[in-house]
């Protein structure tokens, strides 16, 4: 398996523990605030990076990466995305504010990298995207109608964040810098941005809330983005964005088979997009040699 299959299966295994968080939640801690869990799951996620840096010897180098502003920016992309998603969910609907979020990002991810010359997304990303773009619609079609344009604006600013923390550190991991130490500077600083939220509820003071933080912070965080950071050096920011979109379909499966939901035949539809346009992006782009990558502004930024 090349490098390069290897990042494509990384960042899927990634999207795969993305996607069990709401399901956890919904076993675990139902009545939880959104705001809330975002900052705790931030939280003990960021803790897990920096011990799993740490613990391989990279403590000055992550001192190092605190030093960088480009990192703060990334940081409160971080924050950004994670404070925006559930807002956006909270206003337009879980459906709408998913929809808009997911599908926005692998867009706004390609063009940015491609303006900071990551190099262009190239034909297969973009007809790989619309393809799971118009699955992620079928996927989630039976709850969208919800019009409520400040949430659709607050779930497009997540996919907006998303965008730039995803191009800052494919940019930083090309430059040399380890994607763990890249990630765990990050996300700590995401994380003390959202401390605020993290303080001021108490869902999580019991047994199966305790049980819901650890695995959405160091199940569905630390060891996710432990994955999808081994994208950011091989991968092109927007395919990493799309492959992202496996996202949703795991979060859908679980939901029928462990909590019962329903999914029409229009989601069954959707979903095998979704997963038929991933298998394209994986196959042709695994197989094509990464493209060369000429300085960007970023490198400028101390």
């Amino acid at each position: 398996m090349s490098g390069r299959s290897r990042a494509v299966v990384a960042v899927l295994m990634a999207a795969g523990l993305f996607g069990t968080s709401a399901t956890t939640l919904a076993l675990l801690a139902p009545s939880a605030p959104g705001p809330s869990v975002a900052a705790m799951r931030l939280l003990v996620g960021a803790a897990g990076l920096v011990l799993v840096v740490v613990a391989r010897g990279g403590g000055r180098a992550l001192v190092g990466m605190w030093r960088r502003p480009v990192v703060w920016l990334m940081g409160a992309a971080v924050a950004g995305y994670q404070a925006l998603f559930f807002m956006g969910t909270i206003r337009a609907g879980v459906a709408v504010g998913t929809l808009i979020s997911l599908a926005a990002a692998p867009f706004l991810a390609g063009v940015l990298g491609w303006i900071l010359r990551e190099g262009p997304p190239g034909w297969t990303w973009v007809v790989s995207t619309l393809i799971a773009v118009a699955g992620l619609v079928l996927l989630v079609s039976s709850n969208l109608g919800v019009e409520e344009p400040i949430g659709m604006l607050l779930a497009l600013g997540a996919g907006a964040c998303y965008a730039v923390y995803t191009v800052i550190g494919v940019r930083l991991a090309r430059e040399g810098a380890a994607p763990s130490v890249v990630l765990a500077g990050s996300f700590s600083i995401g994380a003390v941005l959202l401390l605020p939220a993290a303080v001021t509820s108490t869902w999580w003071w019991s047994w199966s809330g305790v049980a819901a933080v650890l695995w959405l912070g160091l199940g569905a965080t630390t060891v996710a983005y432990l994955l999808f950071g081994v994208g950011l050096r091989s991968l092109q920011p927007g395919h990493i964005a799309t492959l992202n979109l496996f996202e949703p379909v795991v979060a859908t499966l679980l939901g029928v088979f462990i909590l019962g939901e329903q999914l029409g035949m229009a989601g069954w539809l959707g979903a095998v997009l979704v997963l038929v346009a991933l298998g394209l992006l994986g196959f042709v782009g695994s197989r094509s040699p990464r493209n060369a990558h000429a300085p960007s502004t970023l490198e400028r930024i101390p």
